[in-house]
């Protein structure tokens, strides 16, 4: 038995930048940023490969992705407070804790599906009577019985990044993206006289084995010797009261982003059942925004990582400065989208759909580009606040907080487009209002609230 008694000792450096410079924060941010990128690209390839080969298949795979991500997202939010939890094992010099603890987290990744599952099966309802059904439901089913394979992932990638060495998450994002592609094509179209295609179905294994890659690669650099004296990655065992550490920081999340996700489904179910021109904006406008969000989403994650070290190490004076960084950082990042989704929308439209477009479906389009590029800023004010709110594990308050979009997005959404036909874009409007004004809330109560001043928590492993 090993304890973890913490001891006052200086920290570690966790770069060799000034703390909370723009130079840390880029540093930070531009691997992760380049790792989300190939990570959306996994089921960015999808949606585009299939947007060719048909139309109903684009749709179809759309549809079933609010379900799919849904389940995956929850025991995803519970996993990744692993990056926190070795953030501030590292500032406070508890890094043998962070071993034992990743190893609590790989085996709820496996005992999820205990719930997932079967909670995936009744979700099927929601997909009845839409266009292509079948679809739909084929592609929820194959990632439903592999949805282990992404709190998994999670997990192993948070013993990498929560520690700085984002080359590694990177690298395997990259071997696992080339492989997808490849895999994509060729299942999806099929090869001439030798393999036929397979549409939707083929985009769901392609999806499956590059994760199962991913997992396999980062697992295995896990199982490294020299990580045994470091981190105390031998030590395996189910230790009961760590496991539930992580569970008792992840849970308030997961329920938080459950009701943010379940909410943007719900709100999303107007659109998908109406068919028409509203499922085919908001099959674009998701495509085309998830996408984009590799950028926000990658500065969010290096956030959680500089802020849970600060917190470990008692640098409460950074925190200001890391505001405003990322803050400047968020204004480059909007400058740089404003190109392709302000001044190259009929470029994105035709790359993505190529059957031919009455006008008013094109202006919807292109409006919904406008929406997007809000939805980046928005984005990126509620990834600065979701970062120092996981950091600091203030993770009830968000789970409260976010709770309140079931009145603030489904509400508008049921009274303006199922009751007075809103247009669709309208949706991506008020998602990106409420992800703004959530996000601020965040800001102000992590820079405000004793919750962020962490005591050194001892557990016996």
């Amino acid at each position: 038995m090993i304890s973890n008694q913490s001891t006052k000792t200086t920290p570690n450096r966790i770069s060799k930048y000034p703390p909370g410079s723009l130079r840390e924060l880029s540093a930070f941010s531009f691997p992760i940023i380049l790792s989300t990128l190939s990570a959306n690209l996994l089921g960015w390839c999808d949606r585009y490969f299939l947007s060719l080969y048909s139309i109903d298949s684009w749709k179809a795979l759309t549809a079933a992705t609010n379900l799919t991500f849904f389940f995956q997202i929850s025991p995803v939010m519970i996993t990744f407070v692993s990056q926190a939890f070795i953030g501030h094992y590292k500032g406070a010099n508890q890094e043998r804790m962070i071993g034992p603890f990743i190893w609590q987290m790989i085996y709820f990744s496996f005992l999820s599906m205990i719930l997932t599952y079967p909670l995936s099966i009744l979700s099927e309802l929601y997909l009845s009577g839409i266009e292509s059904e079948s679809g739909a439901l084929l592609y929820l089913r194959y990632l439903s019985a592999a949805n282990f394979l992404y709190p998994l992932g999670a997990t192993l990638s948070a013993f990498y990044l929560g520690r700085g060495k984002t080359r590694v998450v990177f690298i395997a994002n990259f071997i696992i993206q080339g492989t997808n592609i490849l895999l994509d094509y060729l299942l999806i179209f099929g090869i001439q006289g030798i393999l036929p295609p397979m549409g939707i179905k083929g985009a769901a294994i392609a999806t499956i084995f590059s994760q199962s890659l991913y997992c396999f690669i980062l697992f295995s650099l896990f199982l490294k010797k020299k990580y045994f004296s470091l981190y105390a990655t031998n030590i395996r065992q189910i230790n009961l009261p760590l496991l539930w550490e992580g569970l008792k920081t992840g849970l308030p999340r997961t329920f938080g982003r459950c009701m943010v996700v379940g909410s943007w489904t719900y709100a999303s179910y107007y659109l998908i059942h109406m068919g028409g021109d509203y499922f085919l904006v908001y099959s674009f406008g998701v495509t085309i925004f998830g996408f984009f969000l590799f950028i926000t989403d990658g500065m969010g994650q290096a956030l959680i990582t500089l802020t849970s070290y600060s917190l470990g190490a008692n640098q409460d004076e950074v925190f200001h400065k890391i505001l405003r960084t990322s803050l400047g950082f968020l204004a480059i990042v909007l400058s740089i989208l404003a190109i392709p989704l302000l001044f190259m929308q009929e470029t994105i439209i035709h790359f993505m759909i190529k059957t031919p477009l009455s006008p008013s479906t094109m202006l919807l389009l292109k409006e919904c580009c406008f929406f997007i590029w809000i939805g980046c800023f928005a984005s990126g004010v509620n990834r600065i606040g979701v970062g120092f709110i996981t950091a600091s594990r203030d993770t009830l308050f968000y789970a409260i907080c976010v709770t309140a979009l079931w009145i603030s997005l489904c509400v508008p959404a049921y009274i303006g487009i199922e009751l007075l036909g809103w247009a669709p874009t309208k949706l991506f409007i008020l998602d990106s209002i409420n992800v703004f004004i959530t996000g601020s809330i965040f800001i102000y109560r992590f820079l405000r609230s004793p919750y962020r001043k962490l005591s050194t928590q001892t557990v016996s492993i």
